[in-house]
């Protein structure tokens, strides 16, 4: 199996979860956006034990008790991780995105098939960015300076969701802001908010900035911040208090892709 990088949030933007259907050769009746049919790993729960929904690009096997989206379907009808199920469907569908361009799977797709990390409508990033405050009083207690701050393009909001929190710009691996999350200044929870049809489990905090060398992997994005201050780069967050496996196979693609030959978990 090929350990060629694959971007997962790109490869779920370009093929559908219904061409990996037709991929995996499944056997489902459809009604609108719901197919059903028997599930041919678990081969128990009926013909209609597999339950895929195109509209939210997810299954569910109810035989199995578990779902998710396209390429954990593959890798539950396949038997593969995550990371060789994507590389399946990539290969299959000749998906050629990654961090260096992207796009479409030849022929298989429609010719305006959504870009990679597709920004919110009406989403301004420089403006948003400009409203933000590196220096603000309230975010002494963080202990993080204005320039760092500011390198990671980051500061206080005072309007909209992240209003009375640290906005922190998440981005693609290639630097563009895709949203910006809300870090609490305080004790509040949640620890993080984020935008409406953000999903934070598909993204890893400062991946844009990641180099060869060694990774680390810290629990909070502003431990990455506390970090840099002490003359510590490379170093990354999840988004999320816990970690799937789709998440850690993310997060081995990303350390192919820069060469990072070992990763630590503070």
């Amino acid at each position: 199996m090929s350990t060629a990088f694959v971007d997962f949030a790109a490869l779920k933007q370009q093929v559908s979860i219904a061409q990996v259907v037709s991929m995996l050769g499944l056997t489902m009746k459809t009604n609108g956006e719901q197919m059903r049919g028997a599930c041919p790993q678990c081969r128990a729960g009926g013909d209609r034990a597999l339950a895929v929904n195109t509209g939210k690009s997810s299954y569910y096997c109810f035989a199995d008790k578990k779902g998710g989206d396209s390429i954990a379907l593959c890798a539950h009808i396949t038997g593969k991780s995550p990371r060789e199920a994507a590389v399946q469907i990539a290969t299959h569908f000749k998906f050629v995105g990654n961090s260096s361009g992207n796009s479409a799977p030849s022929g298989t797709v429609p010719a305006q098939a959504p870009s990679p990390a597709k920004k919110p409508a009406g989403f301004n990033a420089d403006a948003y960015l400009a409203s933000l405050d590196p220096a603000s009083e309230a975010l002494a207690s963080l202990g993080i300076s204005a320039n760092t701050l500011k390198a990671f393009r980051a500061g206080y909001s005072k309007t909209g969701l992240n209003r009375g929190r640290l906005a922190l710009a998440v981005c693609d691996r290639e630097g563009t802001i895709l949203a910006f999350c809300g870090r609490t200044v305080g004790e509040e929870t949640p620890r993080l908010i984020f935008p409406n049809g953000f999903k934070p489990e598909e993204h890893i905090y400062a991946a844009e900035r990641v180099a060869t060398g060694p990774l680390y992997l810290v629990r909070d994005p502003l431990q990455v911040l506390n970090a840099f201050e002490s003359g510590i780069e490379n170093v990354v967050a999840f988004l999320t208090e816990t970690f799937s496996p789709q998440q850690l196979e993310m997060l081995a693609s990303l350390m192919d892709q820069k060469k990072c030959e070992s990763v630590e978990l503070y």
